[in-house]
C-alpha cells in the first residue's frame, strides 16, 4: 500500500483536524504497523509520523535508528534523549490543535484504541487536543471496491447453496426415520463446505431448541440434540472466497423443522424480523437526508424495540459489526450494548444487521449484511428471510 498522501489530509481538512499523528514502540501498535507498512524490524525507541493538514509529513526518529521510515515522504527529525523528544515534540504539537491519533474517549471503540494511556498523558501535556482517528481508519480498511462486492456477492451464492443442501439433507433423513443430531448435521456441512471454493475461519454456528439460546454454542459428538419433527434449528453461517482482499458474506437463519410451529417461536421470530427491517429503514431514511448515521444510534434503536415488548433482558449481543476480509471487520459496528460505537457508517463499508433474542427456550437471530454503496443506496446481496422457514 502507497499512503495517499493528498487522500488523508483533504480528510483532516473536512474533519476539522490539524494533524494525524502515528506513533509505535517494539512493534506493539497494530494500526501503526499496518497503515504505516513497517517492516519486521521492530524499532527499540519511539517513532512518530505526523502527517498535517496542509505541507509536508515529518518522520520523528531516535537518531539511532534514523533508517525505520526512510519508505515514507516527509522531513526527517531525528532526536537524542528524553529531552531531544520532548524539543522536537514540543515544536510539532502546539496548543490547541486538533490532533487524531489511535485513541477512543473510553476506550469505547476497541478497534482504533492502540495508543496506551501513558502516551496519551504525554502527548497532552503539549497541549493539543487528542481526537479519535477511528473515523478516519475506516477510509483506508472498511471502503470497500466494486471488485471486492462482487465477491462478496459470489461467496453468498456459495453459501446460500450450502444451505438449501444443509435443509433437504435434514428432510431427507427425516423422511427416512433416520436418526439426525447436531453432531451429524456439522459433519454433512463440513463436506459441503470441502466441495465448495470457500474459506471460513470458523465452522458454521447452528444449535438445535434450548441450544439455539446460547448464541456461541458448538455441537460436540457426545450430548448433541437429536432433530427431529418439531425442532427448532438457527444457523450462522459466514465465508469467503480463498482470494487476497475477498470480502466475507455472513448470515444468520432460523427454521422449524415440520409445519408445526411453537406460537412463542413464531412471535419471537416476527419481532426479530420486525426490528431488523426497521433498523434498515432508519439507516436508509438518515442516508437519504444527507444526515450522518451512527453505529450505536442504529443499536439503541433496536433495543428500544425490544424493551417495548419487555424483551431486553434477553439481548446478548450487539446488533451488527462490519465485514471485511476478515467476518468481523475494522469499520464500524451496529453496537451501543457492548461498547459504545460512535463511528459514521461510511458509504463503501459492508456490515451485519442481526438483532437476537435469547430466552431460556428459545433462540432467534436474523441476519443479513448490507451494503451502503458510494452514492448512500442500501443494498442487501442475497436472500433476505422474511417468514419462518418450514424445512
Amino acid at each position: 500500500m502507497i499512503i495517499d498522501i493528498s487522500k488523508i489530509q483533504a480528510l483532516l481538512v473536512n474533519s476539522h483536524l490539524d494533524g494525524w499523528l502515528f506513533t509505535d514502540f517494539h512493534g506493539r501498535d497494530p494500526i501503526t504497523n499496518s497503515f504505516l507498512q513497517l517492516t519486521d524490524r521492530h524499532c527499540t525507541r519511539r517513532l512518530f509520523y505526523y502527517i498535517p493538514a496542509s505541507g509536508s509529513p515529518v518522520k520523528l526518529l531516535s537518531a539511532i535508528e534514523p533508517l525505520l521510515l526512510d519508505h515514507l515522504p516527509g522531513t526527517k527529525i531525528l532526536y537524542r534523549g528524553r529531552a531531544g523528544l520532548d524539543q522536537a515534540l514540543g515544536r510539532l504539537l502546539t496548543p490547541g490543535m486538533q490532533l487524531a491519533c489511535q485513541y477512543s474517549p473510553g476506550g469505547n471503540v476497541p478497534t482504533a484504541s492502540t495508543l496506551d494511556a501513558g502516551l496519551a498523558e504525554y502527548l497532552g501535556s503539549f497541549g493539543p487536543t487528542l481526537v479519535s482517528s477511528a473515523d478516519l481508519l475506516q477510509h483506508f480498511g472498511a471502503v470497500l471496491t466494486d471488485r471486492q462486492i462482487r465477491s462478496h456477492q459470489q461467496a453468498g451464492v456459495i453459501i446460500h447453496r450450502i444451505l438449501d443442501q444443509t435443509f433437504s439433507w435434514i428432510r431427507s433423513h427425516l423422511d427416512q426415520g433416520d436418526r439426525i443430531d447436531e453432531w451429524m448435521l456439522l459433519k454433512e456441512m463440513e463436506q459441503l463446505i470441502a466441495r465448495e471454493r470457500i474459506h471460513m475461519d470458523s465452522p458454521p454456528f447452528f444449535g438445535i431448541d434450548e441450544h439455539a439460546c446460547d448464541p456461541g454454542y458448538e455441537p460436540k459428538e457426545h450430548g448433541s440434540k437429536l432433530i427431529q419433527e418439531g425442532s427448532r434449528l438457527i444457523i450462522d453461517i459466514a465465508g469467503r472466497l480463498p482470494e487476497e482482499d475477498a470480502i466475507y458474506y455472513d448470515v444468520s437463519w432460523c427454521m422449524n423443522i415440520g409445519s408445526t410451529v411453537d406460537p412463542e417461536y413464531q412471535r419471537l421470530f416476527d419481532i426479530v424480523a420486525h426490528a431488523r427491517s426497521q433498523a434498515v429503514a432508519f439507516i436508509r431514511q438518515q442516508l437519504e437526508a444527507d444526515i450522518p448515521v451512527h453505529g450505536c444510534e442504529v443499536d439503541a434503536l433496536i433495543r428500544s424495540i425490544f424493551q417495548k415488548e419487555h424483551l431486553d433482558p434477553y439481548i446478548m449481543h450487539r446488533t451488527g459489526h462490519n465485514i471485511g476480509h476478515t467476518c468481523h471487520g475494522v469499520g464500524a459496528n451496529l453496537d451501543d450494548y457492548e461498547t459504545h460505537d460512535d463511528r459514521c457508517l461510511l458509504p463503501g463499508t459492508l456490515f451485519s444487521v442481526e438483532p437476537g433474542l435469547y430466552t431460556d427456550r428459545y433462540g432467534v437471530r436474523l441476519e443479513y449484511d448490507v451494503h451502503i454503496t458510494p452514492d448512500k443506496k442500501v443494498r442487501i446481496y442475497g436472500p433476505i428471510q422474511q417468514e419462518l422457514l418450514i424445512v
